[in-house]
Order: C-alpha cells, then sequence, then structure tokens
C-alpha cells in the first residue's frame, strides 16, 4: 500500500473516482499505523502505541508483522483514521524555496482509484465530492490531531522521560529484531515528575493520553503471543 501517491490535483485527476474499502483488509498491510492524540486511548486497548525517533516524533500503533501476523485479523479492533482516510493521506512537499509544505495526496492503486470505480473524487465543478470531503477531512482532522502529539512528545523530549528501546524476538532459536530504534516513557522518571509539571499536562489533557501509552506496551506480547501459536 502506499506504493504510488500522487498529489491531489483537481485539473489533472478530475477523472478519476475511488471505490469504498475494506479497511481492516488494508490496515493487515501496514504494521505500524500514524495516530491523532484522541486515538491514543482507543487504540491502546489492542495495540502496542509507541513513540517514533526522529525529530517529528510522533505516537505509532504497532498492529503486527504481516498480514497474517496482526490484529486486524480480529473482529472489533479500533481502525485507526489513517486507514479509514483511504486513499486518501497527507504528505508533506518542497516548494520552491525548500519550505515544507502539507498538501492532500492519494495512493494511486489500480485496485481502489480508477476511471471506473464507484466514487467521483470531484465534481463537474471542480470541487470535491461528498464522499471524498468527508476522506480529506478526516486526513485533515488527524493531520492536526498529528501536530498536536508532536508538541507533547517534543516535552517530554525536554524533560528527558523517554528511553530508546527495540523489539526483538526469538525465531527457531534465532533472534530477530521485529522494529528498531522507537521509544516509551521511562516509568522511572515519569512518576518523579514535579507537581507543577504533572498539574499542567493534567489541565492540558494529556496525563490520561501518556497512561494509555504506557499500559499499552503489554500488547507487544500479547499481539506476537497470539499469532504465532
Amino acid at each position: 500500500m502506499y506504493k504510488n501517491i500522487k498529489i491531489l490535483d483537481k485539473e489533472k485527476l478530475k477523472a478519476l473516482k475511488f471505490d469504498d474499502v475494506n479497511t481492516s483488509e488494508i490496515a493487515k498491510d501496514i504494521g505500524l499505523i500514524p495516530l491523532g492524540f484522541s486515538e491514543v486511548w482507543y487504540a491502546s486497548h489492542s495495540c502496542a502505541v509507541i513513540i517514533s525517533s526522529g525529530e517529528n516524533a510522533e505516537f505509532l500503533a504497532f498492529t503486527g508483522i504481516t498480514p497474517e501476523i496482526s490484529i486486524f485479523n480480529k473482529s472489533d479492533i479500533y481502525i485507526p483514521a489513517f486507514i479509514r482516510a483511504y486513499p486518501f493521506l497527507n504528505v508533506e512537499v518542497k516548494d520552491d524555496k525548500e519550505q515544507l509544505n502539507s498538501v492532500i495526496a492519494f495512493d494511486n492503486n489500480s485496485d481502489f482509484v480508477s476511471e471506473d470505480k464507484e466514487f467521483n473524487i470531484f465534481d463537474k465543478d471542480k470541487n470535491l465530492t461528498k464522499e471524498a470531503l468527508a476522506k480529506v477531512e478526516l486526513v485533515r482532522e488527524l493531520n492536526r490531531q498529528r501536530d498536536i502529539s508532536k508538541k507533547i512528545i517534543a516535552e517530554l523530549k525536554s524533560n528527558d522521560l523517554l528511553i530508546k528501546k527495540d523489539l526483538r524476538i526469538n525465531i527457531n532459536s534465532e533472534e530477530k529484531t521485529i522494529l528498531s530504534e522507537f521509544y516509551i516513557i521511562d516509568i522511572q522518571k515519569f512518576v518523579q515528575l514535579d507537581d507543577e509539571t504533572i498539574a499542567s499536562w493534567a489541565r492540558k489533557g494529556w496525563m490520561g493520553i501518556l497512561d494509555a501509552h504506557l499500559k499499552s506496551i503489554v500488547n507487544f506480547e500479547k499481539i506476537l503471543r497470539l499469532n504465532f501459536k
């Protein structure tokens, strides 16, 4: 999935249509899914919610390794907005001044996007149709929430509260790295935070998100154990 990403252009793509998709099937192909801050609690019930590496670190849901080893093989699993918005997504591109700008794009996957699918992307006036607009608005809201998540994690970094981890498992007596260089909150340091910082984060509504992240880490074992039976 997401191998042929194109910028949404109403002039060049006015004839394109898209199909609604089985989101669970799409999700099976993606083992790490970006989360908006409000999704962390929902995802934490079945996923391991981790923090990505890099300058713009954010919350990610670890959902599996392959389509066969995925939480989405079960029913009643929360589907993140990133998946529900498919085939639309947000990307960053550089302008003439080398500045990054966020734009709406789509996965030009002929299985779901072509001129003979169900829903038009643009109407005759070159405006987004209601079906396309609903998904694009979902992308925009997710992008807004991801920006907030990045600010939360920047605060965690500034307080030296993150610890680097790798996920390794033994397969046929051989250790393999499944996921390298991600971060979780260092619980020992977290519980020693000063009252002023805790009160500030509580007023912002962050404590529930951070607690959900910490509690979700046990889902690593659950995901792998259930699927390797």
